[in-house]
């Protein structure tokens, strides 16, 4: 027994039946994930700093 879909058309015709959109248009309702997520601010502290340091860090 087979199961599942077999191409992306026939994912495309089932989604829709079943959400009433597209997939395409189902995902553009949802904002991106890029929008959500949150840089920690430890991260932004190592990373942000100014490339030219004044502590001699970056003297080499």
């Amino acid at each position: 027994m087979r199961v599942g879909l077999s191409s992306v058309g026939s994912f495309t015709t089932s989604f829709s039946q079943a959400y009433g959109v597209p997939p395409t248009q189902y995902r553009a309702s949802f904002p991106t994930a890029a929008t959500l997520a949150r840089t920690p601010l430890c991260v932004l502290k190592v990373y942000g700093r100014p490339a030219n340091s004044t502590t001699g860090e970056d003297a080499r």
